[in-house]
């Protein structure tokens, strides 16, 4: 692989760790700093920018000149950032769940709809297992509209679906991405950049998956339930956005989605997954956010 497409693939990662520990911050109610730079935004914004605009910077050159690196460095260079990135993940995803986003309702069934449209031929499906998806999509939708507070065992059910969902997308391609870079999905520094934020991100849920299953089966017991009704708030919350901003945002996001698989403009797991991170990072930002409860 080109080094080039080493530094995108690191920078995407580093672009994503940080965009979690921002998210992060931001759902706790933890001040943000203003930045050194910029003080209009946060360090963490600030931060993203800057390593962002040092990437590319590198990567533009280096693919204009194309200089040649000896094997040996390149492979290096990669198992260095693989290797960095799979510690990273393992704390965060096993041990450290705050670098986890807060979802919603909202978040969740646009998050559902992106996924089920981007499986839209590439598994075929019998009716009977559409009307089966078809269901919990439903009454996501509706929930989504509602004004009460879910218990915490229904959110937990919900987030293992979130949390599926996004195993979905990282068997759709983010697998292949990241561990065999040589592949076909991978042609421009962009889709390196992409790969590595949207990879990162889905990993992360996915290693969080294995944690989550377990806390789901502990909690068959009635004296384990309580972890649940603790855990919950940090992962799942009930602050929502209007619900005509919300609709809009979900029928954009699909269109986009329709748009691109008619006319092609780009790779559609790379659309996919851009829209997920859009989606989980930024969509409660589109709007005033309406009270606790609602």
């Amino acid at each position: 692989m080109e080094l080039a497409f080493n530094i995108a693939l690191a920078a995407g990662i580093i672009v994503e760790i940080l965009l979690l520990w921002e998210t992060s911050n931001r759902q706790r109610n933890i001040p943000l700093k203003p930045g050194f730079i910029a003080p209009g935004v946060s360090r963490f914004q600030e931060a993203i920018a800057l390593v962002v605009l040092a990437a590319w910077t590198l990567i533009l050159p280096l693919e204009f000149f194309n200089p040649q690196f000896g094997y040996d460095f390149l492979n290096w260079v990669t198992e260095t950032t693989m290797v960095l990135a799979g510690l990273f993940l393992l704390g965060a995803g096993l041990w450290y769940h705050k670098f986890l986003p807060r979802i919603n309702e909202q978040t969740l069934v646009v998050v559902t709809a992106i996924v089920l449209l981007s499986l839209y031929g590439q598994i075929q499906l019998d009716w009977q297992w559409l009307a089966a998806l078809a269901l919990p999509l439903l009454a996501i939708f509706i929930l989504a509209l509602t004004k009460h507070s879910l218990p915490p065992a229904l959110k937990s059910l919900f987030y293992f679906w979130y949390l599926m969902c996004l195993l979905a997308m990282a068997y759709l391609g983010t697998f292949d991405l990241l561990f065999n870079p040589d592949t076909g999905y991978l042609e421009t520094s962009f889709d390196h950049f992409v790969a590595g934020a949207a990879g990162f991100f889905f990993l992360l849920h996915c290693v969080f998956l294995v944690r989550f299953f377990l806390m789901l089966t502990a909690n068959l017991l009635p004296w384990n339930r309580y972890l649940i009704a603790l855990a919950m708030p940090q992962l799942f919350g009930d602050e929502q956005m209007p619900r005509r901003r919300f609709v809009v945002i979900l029928l954009v996001v699909l269109a986009i989605l329709y748009a691109n698989q008619q006319f092609g403009f780009v790779t559609d797991i790379h659309l996919a997954s851009l829209l997920i991170l859009f989606v989980v990072h930024f969509m409660d930002r589109a709007a005033p956010i309406l009270p606790k409860f609602r």
